[in-house]
């Protein structure tokens, strides 16, 4: 029995629909989920078992969505583009604003009227809990969905994102804040429920996240490998790149791919990295010594005892980095570099064997007199003469590519 949790962060929330699709996929039943602010709203959506519409609402994102504000006005807002005539017409919703202490939020009230359905949330026989602040109580709320009263889910999934910049309404008498302030990763409410199995979706949004104690419970971690931009950026185009993100980093996290840009299935191909490496010969080794300048070493001694903890070195790999690491990231360099298609599931031998098909990019020209003091200089740093880089992405072509 699986519990879901889903971390705040305003429309980086777009990043939870591509990871719950990845869940699906797993065909994982998750019998529970809390959330807070935005992982609230999309909580409730997919408890009451409306997610291909949640996915369909963060396609469709917009400013106008969440605050009665004109979208293009928003848009030259942010990227200060305003003519004259904009700067009187701003100047009256800055007053409006300012007046109101806060933006409208009629549309986001609109939205969560139309798209949720308390009843259906009720009857789903699913775990639900929210986050929020009672402000007018001065006290912190974690509801689970028997704590509140029938009727007022709706209220408390909006006092849940209930932003500072929101103009100020009380809800049922109170005031409420985004609970994104006291606990903006609430695995606790599910832990209460006797959840151990957790899938923990981050956002990493400005907030209290509380830290995971693994002797106590069994966490999948979620976590975006990119920027997925700013919490107030209500972009469909933003939104759709993180829904393709948060669903590749979701089956990076479920099947336990490996890599850092891309999604790399390394599970029948265990052997692979050290024998790539084992495959190299003394020629090859030997102008890899060249590329780097090493000392008097040949073979395998040189290999291993120089090259690897070199180059593991120069790409900032952990300082117990293993074959598998320095195999992989080298690997997804070269990748990069030749512009392969990110979103996809490889196999070690899949990466590679596209990498190999392609012609080096960098030839470094070196210098060849140098003094005592610059070759010195050079054997401490692979970038005090050329960019370390380019120096990286040759050693890689000797290995992958010829």
């Amino acid at each position: 029995m699986y519990g879901l949790v889903l971390e705040g962060g305003g429309a980086r929330g777009s990043y939870h629909a591509g990871a719950y699709k990845a869940i699906l996929e797993e065909g994982i039943d998750v019998q529970g989920v809390a959330g807070t602010s935005i992982g609230a709203l999309n909580g409730a959506m997919i408890v009451q078992g409306d997610f291909d519409i949640c996915c369909e609402l963060w396609e469709q994102l917009s400013y106008s969505m969440v605050v009665d504000w004109d979208d293009n006005e928003i848009q030259k807002l942010l990227q200060l583009k305003l003519n004259k005539e904009d700067l009187g017409l701003m100047a009256d919703k800055l007053s409006m604003f300012i007046s109101d202490r806060g933006f409208r939020i009629e549309p986001f009230k609109k939205l969560l009227n139309t798209y949720i359905d308390e009843q259906k949330i009720r009857d789903s026989g699913k775990d639900f809990g929210i986050v929020t602040i009672n402000l007018t109580d001065l006290k912190p709320l974690e509801l689970l969905l028997e704590d509140i009263p029938q009727g007022e889910l709706k209220k408390y999934i909006l006092a849940s994102a209930y932003l500072p910049v929101f103009k100020f309404e009380r809800l049922g008498g109170k005031l409420y804040l985004d609970g994104g302030f006291y606990n903006n990763l609430p695995f606790k409410l599910l832990e209460k429920k006797g959840y151990k199995d957790l899938i923990i979706v981050r956002t990493h949004a400005k907030g209290i996240a509380r830290k995971i104690d693994p002797e106590r419970l069994n966490p999948i971690i979620i976590s975006p490998s990119d920027d997925i931009g700013k919490s107030y950026a209500y972009e469909a185009t933003s939104a759709k790149k993180n829904i393709e993100l948060g669903y590749y980093d979701g089956l990076k996290s479920l099947r336990g791919l490996k890599g850092n840009r891309y999604y790399i299935d390394v599970e029948n191909n265990k052997d692979v990295f050290l024998d790539l490496l084992l495959s190299l010969d003394d020629e090859k080794i030997n102008k890899i010594m060249d590329i780097l300048k090493g000392p008097s070493l040949y073979g395998r001694r040189a290999l291993f005892e120089y090259i690897v903890p070199k180059l593991g070195s120069a790409m900032a790999l952990n300082k117990d980095f293993n074959y598998e690491d320095f195999m992989i990231n080298l690997l997804e360099r070269k990748a990069k570099e030749f512009d392969v298609e990110r979103f996809k599931v490889y196999t070690f031998n899949e990466l590679l064997n596209l990498v190999k098909c392609k012609k080096p990019k960098y030839k470094i020209e070196y210098i060849e007199d140098r003094s005592p003091l610059e070759v010195l200089i050079e054997k401490v740093d692979l970038g005090a003469f050329f960019n370390k880089e380019n120096i990286i992405s040759e050693v890689a072509d000797v290995i992958f590519c010829q």
